[in-house]
């Protein structure tokens, strides 16, 4: 075990003129075993031929911080999206000692929050309204389980994540709009109940949901639909919910709506916190495709379906139950957008 001691006996060794092997066999021969290895002697006699002959060990221990933490609070507030990277390198010192920091100043990260519009008075008003209406008749009838809710989306080719930004653990993220579409897309259909996908359809590129395009979709979604739940089809009527997009209330689909004996429940505009596709499918489905690129049309819909088929049981049903805790929580906001955050 090297201490002090053999280090005096190195510096006797090699003011003698001793050679590092020579030192190494003499030191083990006088104290047994293995106490000197020739590579600690060569190392103490190279200290020795620079004029090093200080025998003391340095201190050891973390190194004194390099960050002021009101320094580094006032540089993360003035730009709180700034990455973990440029902070460190702001300050000269590595990610992993500004994270420290940033844990010391009570600092987390948060994705910024997207809200689909910025609701008026009477918008809320009018979400207020519809999950009254909503909620008493599910109360009186119980009618989840007889929703088909509809919706579309485009997918996206490119699929990069949204920037985070450092904030104090109550304080809300910043909101951004959604990021604009890319000409590279692809838009889906998808309709479901509680039970799973009834129908989807991908259109063809360039190819836009229109009043023809959509009621071909309920004729479809319908058929199917009595094939796999024929006891809602035939036992009650089945209840559409879907969003006020010009094509779902063109009076081309109302008739269409009339001839398949299909009731629309009121759904007020510029809420997609209160339509399951959207809260909840599309919600998952994006963070399924989140940083993923493709390339084709084709390997859009196999991802589509890896999506499907990954999704544990319950997956369907649910969101679609918990409709009424959302219409609820809806009304005791005020119709504003707070219940997104369940």
């Amino acid at each position: 075990m090297e201490n002090l001691k053999y280090r005096i006996i190195y510096e006797y060794e090699f003011r003698r003129g001793t050679s590092a092997a020579e030192t190494t066999r003499r030191v083990n021969d006088v104290y047994g075993g293995h106490v000197a290895k020739e590579n600690t002697v060569r190392f103490w006699f190279q200290r020795f031929r620079s004029g090093n002959f200080d025998l003391q060990n340095k201190p050891r221990g973390r190194p004194e911080t390099q960050v002021d933490n009101e320094v580094l609070k006032d540089i993360v507030e003035a730009d709180p999206s700034q990455t973990t990277s440029e902070l460190a390198a702001g300050c000269g010192v590595s990610d992993k000692t500004v994270l420290i920091h940033l844990k010391q100043i009570g600092k987390i990260k948060k994705l910024e929050r997207w809200v689909p519009h910025e609701l008026t008075e009477d918008n809320r008003q009018t979400r207020v309204d519809c999950c009254v209406t909503l909620l008493n008749r599910h109360n009186n009838e119980g009618i989840l389980n007889r929703i088909t809710t509809c919706d579309e989306k485009w997918i996206l080719y490119d699929n990069r994540k949204r920037s985070a930004q450092w904030l104090d653990p109550g304080q809300p993220a910043k909101s951004c709009p959604k990021r604009k579409l890319t000409p590279k897309k692809l838009l889906v259909s998808v309709w479901r109940t509680s039970a799973g996908i009834v129908h989807c359809s991908f259109l063809k590129s360039g190819q836009t949901i229109t009043a023809d395009v959509y009621c071909q979709q309920l004729q479809t979604m319908m058929e199917k639909l009595a094939a796999k739940q024929p006891r809602l089809v035939n036992g009650s009527t089945p209840l559409l919910l879907h969003d006020n997009a010009r094509p779902h209330t063109a009076q081309q689909t109302a008739t269409k709506l009339e001839e398949l004996q299909l009731e629309c429940l009121r759904h007020p505009p510029y809420s997609p916190d209160l339509a399951p596709t959207d809260y909840h499918f599309f919600r998952n489905l994006d963070n399924f495709l989140q940083g993923k690129n493709f390339n084709s049309d084709g390997a859009v819909q196999i991802a589509f379906t890896d999506f499907i088929d990954s999704r544990p049981t319950g997956f369907f049903s649910k969101r679609i139950n918990e409709l009424p805790m959302r219409w609820q929580k809806c009304i005791e906001n005020n119709g504003s957008y707070d219940c997104l955050r369940l």
